[in-house]
């Protein structure tokens, strides 16, 4: 699907490949995080476990990943490269982070006279479900698409309002699950609601995968492409970069949006399933232990029979 792609970014200096500011900005929000959160366990309030600690680190790499690494530079040429950066980004990083953060987290965020009313709103299930794959299928209508790439302040906002949707969608399904003190949904809704998610944003792949024709002038119009591309590059210059070449940077346009289609579908499947896995797997697991606290056994019993 790709071709010559470390000699296209070799059209790139380092500073915008690797985007070292938003580095270090990744790695000051994890020692932030590591440093409160273990001040705050010496106060009494629950520590971080390991896999907590690592779920925020790993959340931190994926967004630079997406954010700051090549890969951010290549999302604004290849649209299958944009499509799995969306994987990154919106469906896994975010269940990563929501599952790092101890619960007396959102219990302080809870307790804002402000914040907290709309912290709870935002992470209802129905609410949470709505807007984030509301908000992920509008940005992929063609129309939207290009207007939010082409506009530099619509384009942060929208990605934030993204970023924020994503975490309270998956608020509902993973605190409940690390969490004594959140009850939340059933696990059977549970995993209803994570079905959901995924049927949600099938109309979106489905276009995409399954269109005649090339959908965004983003990744085939010159001009759209250029305004695109210049927000990589220090003052939008795109002088000294060659459009033509960055522009065939794939064999067939529709080839690898349907290609991008697919790696969507099938990443948003793959995160989905274990959270589904994960919550079902626990459902077992904790009504195999209320039926033995409540006598039943599951081992079958040997009896003998005297004639």
């Amino acid at each position: 699907m790709l071709w010559n792609t470390s000699e296209l970014l070799n059209q790139f200096d380092w500073l915008t490949l690797w985007s070292p500011l938003f580095g270090l900005l990744m790695v000051g929000i994890y020692v932030l995080y590591a440093v409160v959160t273990e001040r705050m366990a010496k106060r009494g309030y629950a520590s971080t476990t390991l896999l907590q600690k690592f779920s925020m680190l790993f959340a931190i790499v994926l967004y630079y990943i997406g954010f700051g690494s090549p890969i951010d530079v290549m999302a604004h040429i290849i649209l299958s490269v944009h499509m799995f950066q969306m994987v990154l980004v919106y469906i896994l990083a975010p269940a990563l982070v929501v599952y790092g953060l101890p619960y007396w987290v959102f219990e302080k965020v809870l307790s804002f006279k402000w914040i907290g009313p709309t912290f709870k709103f935002l992470t209802k299930p129905l609410i949470a479900l709505i807007l984030f794959n509301a908000l992920f299928s509008i940005y992929h209508m063609p129309v939207v698409f290009d207007y939010v790439l082409t506009n530099y302040g619509v384009h942060r906002i929208f990605h934030g309002a993204l970023v924020l949707f994503s975490l309270t969608m998956w608020y509902p399904v993973i605190v409940p699950l690390v969490s004594d003190e959140e009850e939340g949904m059933s696990d059977l809704k549970r995993m209803v609601y994570i079905i959901a998610n995924g049927v949600l944003l099938t109309p979106a792949c489905a276009l995409i995968i399954f269109s005649q024709t090339t959908l965004y002038n983003a990744y085939t119009d010159p001009q759209t492409f250029a305004t695109v591309l210049g927000y990589c590059l220090p003052n939008g210059d795109v002088s000294g970069i060659d459009l033509e070449a960055l522009m065939g940077a794939t064999n067939s346009a529709l080839e690898d949006q349907r290609f991008g289609g697919v790696l969507m579908k099938l990443g948003q499947e793959i995160v989905y399933g274990f959270f589904f896995g994960w919550t079902f797997f626990g459902w077992v697991r904790r009504t195999k232990s209320l039926a033995l606290d409540e006598g039943m056994s599951f081992t079958p019993q040997e009896t003998n029979e005297k004639n």
